[in-house]
């Protein structure tokens, strides 16, 4: 298994010219809100937004030095004003669920082999604290669809599933019976900690010359092994 090793990235404040420079950026860039990307055409975008946490760039640069899953390049890391910016490498391509239907039964076969082998990469990576649930660098997580601030870490999967309220639906059998069944298989069990993207599906994979690349790892982190299994149910 690949060893652990945090990677690191200088952080810096704009200021002086360089902020003037942003500035005017900010003024001629191609901007869409709902993606909270800055787009320069064909230049690399930096990806702004309240919510953007170094975390995440941390997070692809492990991923790049420690499997062969394809994702952006980051090449810059700085804040505004206390906003995190990541600079990364523009993928060129299409998002998945944009163009699945229009994929030959070849392109779909290799897309998912593809899918299944950067799983398996993930699964592989020895985490620095097993048992931990925790971000890339052992600091709190982010997914909004958990809550909207940062939790964590954990020092436990146990500690993790009371935080989910797991403990609340066994406490309250009566108002939740249809959940009993299910709550008692996994009661105890214990889980293989795993890197997780936390968001995987066909709108955070861009199919690009026959190759998907997996982009947004925001909400990545250590988890229990079936993380990623449960969030893509959940995904759009």
């Amino acid at each position: 298994m690949p060893t652990f090793q945090v990677p690191w990235f200088p952080v810096r404040e704009l200021s002086g010219f360089k902020l003037f420079k942003y500035k005017i950026h900010r003024c001629l860039r191609d901007y869409i809100p709902d993606w909270q990307f800055l787009s320069f055409k064909n230049r690399p975008f930096v990806k702004a937004h309240s919510r953007v946490r170094y975390q995440e760039a941390l997070a692809m640069e492990f991923i790049a030095r420690n499997t062969t899953i394809p994702v952006p390049r980051v090449l810059d890391v700085y804040t505004v004003n206390g906003t995190v910016h990541i600079v990364q490498e523009r993928i060129h391509g299409r998002l998945l669920e944009s163009v699945w239907n229009l994929l030959s039964e070849e392109e779909k076969r290799s897309c998912m082999l593809q899918i299944k082998d950067y799983f398996v990469q993930l699964q592989n990576l020895k985490p620095p604290h097993p048992g931990h649930v925790q971000s890339v660098d052992g600091t709190g997580l982010s997914d909004n669809r958990v809550k909207n601030c940062i939790w964590g870490p954990f020092n436990s999967h146990d500690e993790f599933h009371i935080f989910l309220h797991h403990d609340v639906f066994r406490q309250r059998s009566h108002i939740y019976p249809i959940l009993q069944e299910p709550l008692a298989k996994v009661q105890g069990k214990q889980y293989k900690s795993v890197f997780s993207h936390g968001d995987f599906g066909p709108h955070n994979i861009i199919w690009c010359d026959g190759k998907a690349v997996i982009i947004d790892w925001e909400m990545a982190g250590w988890f229990p092994e079936c993380w990623d299994y449960i969030r893509t149910h959940e995904a759009r």
